[in-house]
């Protein structure tokens, strides 16, 4: 490799890991703050992934801190967040999670949800009741996602974010979960149809098999029930996939083909439509540098506050 690309390797590297070190004191600081209000935390993707699944932090890249809460102390742990020098950044396209800037540099995406309203069936709370919790990773109490629940929340996002150019990442870390966890395909394709993730799964896993030769994913699909509008479906998403641009707003109707149901499909396809038409409303309104977050979360960060005040008083 000649001198200047193993520099330019080095110092990626060297971002990377120097990424990866701020990222768990994100974690540690968003975890201590919200613990100490009686708040669940649950570290998701990149963060948790990294410690858990690569031996080498620099094999993972990390943009920024991925952590989800209970519906119901949202709009707290925002103001919890925002008391502890948080800075409020963005609010996401489909109102699941606000992105916020840490004290130390590194952004911190807090979530309600996983997914937006009928796209797929997994709610919070359940996910809550199925984790498992680690105390002594930072020294704070932390609900780890059921290794089933992480699976399939890899599996929605790939079909969600419709990144072609990130297939083979994303397909070799579901492997590397998969065995790392040693998942039964028998139970977990139970646990992908029950979530609504069937045919988002075929998808997915169809293609791994193809990519990577993984047998894994072969034994999940076996175990998937017979689905022969799920099978045209599938084949539908991956032309159109093939064929339109990454990122571009024609590719997320593959993520709506592929829901549970063709009118589950069609609802998320609506909501997500209100949803975008309502974020660029607000963008123009309030500008692009994150000021329309105040339409929407200043009703619920202002009950937060009275609440907390006057649990104060008591």
């Amino acid at each position: 490799m000649p001198d200047s690309q193993t520099a330019a390797a080095l110092a990626d590297a060297r971002r990377i890991f120097t990424a990866s070190v701020v990222a768990r004191e994100v974690l540690r600081d968003a975890a201590r703050a919200l613990n100490e209000r009686g708040i669940p935390v649950m570290p998701l993707k990149g963060v948790l992934f990294q410690q858990v699944l690569y031996a080498d932090p620099t094999e993972r890249d990390l943009r920024d801190v991925d952590v989800l809460v209970p519906e119901d102390r949202f709009a707290e742990a925002i103001e919890v967040l925002i008391e502890h020098g948080f800075a409020p950044r963005r609010a996401g396209r489909s109102w699941i999670e606000v992105g916020l800037t840490s004290p130390r540099g590194l952004p911190l995406d807090l979530h309600r949800r996983l997914f937006c309203s009928f796209r797929y069936r997994m709610p919070t709370d359940d996910l809550f009741r199925r984790a498992s919790v680690d105390s002594e990773w930072m020294e704070a109490p932390l609900w780890i996602l059921h290794p089933h629940d992480a699976f399939a929340h890899l599996v929605g996002k790939f079909v969600s974010d419709h990144v072609p150019s990130e297939a083979r990442p994303r397909l070799l870390e579901l492997a590397k979960l998969a065995q790392h966890f040693r998942l039964e395909a028998p139970s977990l394709a139970r646990h992908l149809v029950e979530c609504g993730l069937a045919r988002a799964a075929r998808h997915v896993l169809g293609q791994g098999a193809r990519e990577l030769g993984e047998p894994f994913f072969d034994a999940v699909i076996r175990e998937l029930p017979r689905d022969l509008l799920g099978q045209w479906l599938v084949s539908a998403a991956g032309l159109l996939e093939k064929r339109v641009l990454e990122r571009s707003r024609l590719a997320s109707l593959s993520a709506h083909l592929l829901n549970t149901s063709l009118p589950r499909g069609a609802t998320s396809l609506g909501m997500a439509a209100v949803y975008r038409a309502r974020h660029a409303q607000l963008s123009r309104a309030k500008g692009t540098r994150g000021g329309y977050w105040a339409p929407f979360f200043s009703a619920s960060i202002s009950s937060a506050r009275r609440k907390a005040s006057s649990a104060r008083k008591s």
